[in-house]
């Protein structure tokens, strides 16, 4: 063959080698993609931060930046868990850089997620199961030997949880602190140690690793705790020593607790030691508030406090908004043991024995109830913010701390802590004791009853501190109204406590009073109660606390505030009340004859001759019936009224002296007997002897008042509005109706006609108005919050006069609540 013959078919394979090279080419190019070790895909801001954010606290997963360093180790998650003091020294040598606080970090969160390994774990479980009941079936006890090696276990599983809890408060802790301590671990610069950056930004890191001193912290408190009683423990063996608080100045009474005093030498704020817990090889200090509403629990030698409860663990419902301070540390609640509660069985069992007490002796007569200071309830539950402060001055120290201080604080006289020479903020969750109360208390249910159950002995008022006596903070007083409670203050005292301010210069006392009461009754018993406060909590007067109190009242308790502001004489006045002469002159000098045996003379005297409170220079009235209403006289109110009953030992002590005069009934309906014979809501009628006699009481001229009236016609408001533009405020609490949306597939003629009436009802309402200015008689005949007419709530002489579209309940309304907090803001710039 010659040369040629053999090159061309050479030259045809050649060419079908370099074809198929170019697709094995082509083929590895498309593949390389697929075999790529990076791919790149969009996702959502929100997921990018949560991933960047979360961590073992917030998503039961380790944080980005931990599994990161155990990947850079080799180290595998599980394998971690499993042998978790290996891991971490593998981890150890692993991290290379000297710069010593990222790793305070990691160490940090895998401590605790190592806790909360544990605390899942059976072995741990172990000490909160019971003892088997039956013997026979499957939950038949252990052997000895099976239940000695389970004991075992169990032990070795809660020294190991305490044990990483304390490393995880202690690893952060120092990380957070990392700038204040000494350096001295191995590579340190000593030159950089407590060198302050005070103006370093938090990054994510300072977040996730106070998110988990926090919660670390709070498993350690709530769970020392627990072990404290006995109960639900996951803590060792706790050896607790109750430490003697004793002083010449401290005082246990009743007194001391209302006016929160300092029991022992120094100041309020100062951290008093209570308890000293030995748990495994640790040393734990327990430290309360140098405050006796704080300190009494522990002055018993029984607990420092009982029933502590971490807000981690609250679900708050109900409120308008949660109050709180960011800040270090976790809040908690304790609740004391011996707080008062009000519920409706209780209620209705001591309405029961009570009435056939009096059916078995006549005369017995309630002489604690008789007494106002056995019806001041100081709070009883007390707000705290828990720290856990490990000893030691340097990183090294700090790490290998066997002490740790557990110190509580009351947040409301605590903003700021000094650690290792710097003050930070402490966290409040101001809330959770003011939602603990109400929902622990049935106060609507008891109120209401308050008025229909017929009852041996008067339900006397009561007096409600929210938060521990503060000498310093103004008083602020709520009166609710008929058939109510201090429940119906929640949105307003909320607020209070979510603004910064006004929680920081006011304290909330709230009145509880049975409405079926006379109103000259409880005016009496209440005046009388509020000056037994003010002296048991300071006798001398000298407080803060004693000096510019405010109080807000609606609609009844409107009526009985504007008595406890004024100096009228109403004995003066009452001859007026016989405008028909029924009764004769002697007839008169009977009945006040008898009324003068009912009660005593001084008393009588008390109950006709009005005083101004002292210590109060602010009113402000709510939907108050001043003149009355006639909606007390309708049918159905009429009805209503029949069933509303006067206490029994009332209606008995005064008939009793009145009964050679003429019979009950006689005497409810004549002027005289209708003033105390008559409950209390019957006398808010415009034609009752009690509005008679009240309706043109004066206001001491030192009182500086406020009136918030509501009215229920939309137009009259927007009428007002139109007069005063500048003062009128717009309903944008809820959205309105778009009407295109409705007819945006029907555009008739008929849309067309009504677009004018389409564009008019979606304008926003008015809300508010205040009042600057006389309002023309021919509003003033019309307005009304369908209960209330304005004629009876307005006050002449009034600093404001705020109308509110709505009913007549609008102590909940926000428009409300801000006038409200406006006047307060205003009443401590004066």
């Amino acid at each position: 063959m010659t040369p040629l013959s053999l090159i061309k078919p050479m030259m045809h394979t050649n060419q079908k080698m370099r074809s198929m090279t170019l697709a094995v080419l082509l083929a590895a190019v498309a593949l390389l993609p697929a075999c790529s070790t990076v791919s790149v895909n969009k996702q959502t801001s929100a997921k990018t931060i949560t991933d960047q954010r979360g961590n073992i606290v917030t998503d039961k997963k380790l944080s980005s930046d931990t599994a990161s360093a155990l990947l850079s180790a080799g180290l595998n998650e599980q394998a971690c868990m499993q042998q978790f003091d290996l891991c971490l020294t593998h981890l150890t040598d692993s991290i290379l850089n000297k710069h010593y606080r990222p790793a305070l970090a990691i160490f940090a969160e895998l401590h605790y997620a190592k806790a909360r390994q544990l605390a899942r774990s059976q072995a741990c479980r172990d000490a909160l199961s019971r003892p088997p009941l039956d013997p026979y079936y499957a939950n038949a006890p252990l052997s000895a030997e099976d239940a000695k090696a389970q004991q075992q276990n169990t032990s070795r599983c809660l020294n190991d949880y305490q044990e990483r809890l304390f490393d995880a408060v202690k690893s952060s802790y120092t990380y957070l602190f990392y700038d204040a301590l000494v350096h001295d671990f191995e590579g340190a610069d000593k030159a950089s140690g407590q060198s302050q950056q005070q103006n370093r930004i938090p990054n994510n890191t300072d977040i996730q690793t106070q998110d988990i001193y926090n919660a670390a912290s709070n498993d350690i408190i709530t769970q020392l705790y627990k072990s404290a009683d006995g109960t639900d423990k996951l803590m060792g063996e706790a050896q607790i020593e109750y430490l003697p608080i004793t002083s010449s100045k401290h005082d246990s009474s009743e007194q001391a607790a209302i006016a929160n005093l300092s029991p022992l030498t120094g100041k309020p704020t100062d951290q008093i030691k209570v308890m000293k817990i030995a748990v495994d090889d640790y040393q734990l200090g327990i430290y309360l508030p140098n405050e006796t509403s704080y300190l009494q629990n522990a002055h018993k030698q029984a607990s420092a406090l009982a029933d502590l409860v971490s807000t981690y663990e609250l679900r708050l419902s109900g409120l308008n908004s949660i109050s709180k301070r960011p800040g270090l540390g976790i809040s908690l609640v304790a609740s004391l043991d011996d707080r008062y509660t009000t519920t409706i069985r209780q209620l209705l069992a001591s309405s029961l024995a009570g009435r056939l007490s009096y059916e078995q002796n006549s005369d017995s007569v309630n002489e604690n109830e008789s007494d106002p200071s056995s019806r001041i309830y100081p709070t009883g539950h007390l707000l705290l913010t828990g720290l856990i402060k490990p000893s030691g001055n340097s990183v090294l120290d700090t790490l290998s701390s066997r002490t740790l201080d557990i110190h509580l604080y009351n947040p409301y006289q605590t903003e700021h802590v000094n650690i290792l020479g710097d003050n930070h903020p402490i966290a409040a969750n101001f809330s959770a004791g003011y939602g603990l109360w109400l929902a622990e208390n049935q106060l609507d249910g008891v109120g209401y009853l308050n008025l229909i159950t017929r009852q041996p002995d008067a339900r006397l008022p009561k007096l409600f501190m929210l938060e521990p006596y503060d000498p310093d903070k103004r008083v602020l007083i709520m009166l609710h109204g008929l058939a109510s409670s201090p429940a119906t203050w929640v949105n307003l005292t909320n607020d209070i406590l979510n603004d910064d301010k006004l929680r920081d210069n006011y304290q909330v006392w709230q009145i509880f009073y049975p409405t079926n009461l006379p109103i000259l009754e409880n005016r009496y018993q209440i005046q009388r109660l509020i000056n037994s406060t003010y002296a048991q909590t300071d006798p001398q007067g000298q407080n803060r606390a004693s000096k510019n109190s405010v109080i807000i009242s609606h609609s009844m308790g409107a009526v009985i505030a504007r008595m406890m502001l004024s100096d009228d004489n109403l004995v003066d006045d009452l001859d007026s009340l016989d405008d028909q002469n029924l009764l004769s002159n002697s007839e008169k000098r009977q009945i006040r004859d008898a009324l003068k045996a009912s009660f005593g003379e001084t008393e009588l005297k008390e109950r006709f001759e009005l005083t101004t409170l002292p210590q109060v220079d602010t009113a402000v009235f709510l939907s108050a019936p001043f003149r009355g209403t006639d909606y007390a006289d309708r049918w159905f109110t009429r009805a209503l009224r029949r069933i509303v009953y006067l206490p029994v030992g009332l209606v008995k002590t005064v008939t009793d002296n009145l009964a050679t005069i003429a019979t009950q009934g006689d005497l409810a309906q004549n002027p005289l007997g209708a003033l105390y014979l008559q409950n209390g809501a019957s006398q808010l009628s415009d034609k009752s002897s009690f509005i008679q006699l009240t309706r043109d009481i004066s206001i001491n001229d030192r009182i500086t008042y406020h009136s918030i009236i509501a009215n229920n016609d939309s137009d009259i408001t927007k009428g007002l509005a139109q007069m005063q533009p500048g003062n009128a405020k717009i309903d944008l609490s809820q959205a309105i109706k778009d009407e295109k949306d409705s007819h945006a597939t029907n555009t008739s003629a008929t849309d067309t006609a009504d677009a004018a009436n389409d564009k008019a009802s979606t304008q926003p309402l008015v809300a508010a108005v205040t009042v600057d200015k006389n309002i023309s008689q021919a509003l003033t005949e019309r307005l009304s919050d369908g209960i209330v007419p304005y004629t009876s709530a307005h006050l002449d002489g009034a600093a404001s006069e705020t109308i509110i579209n709505g009913g007549h309940s609008i102590q909940s309304n926000p428009q409300t609540i801000l006038t409200l907090r406006r006047i307060l803001h205003k009443q401590l710039q004066e």
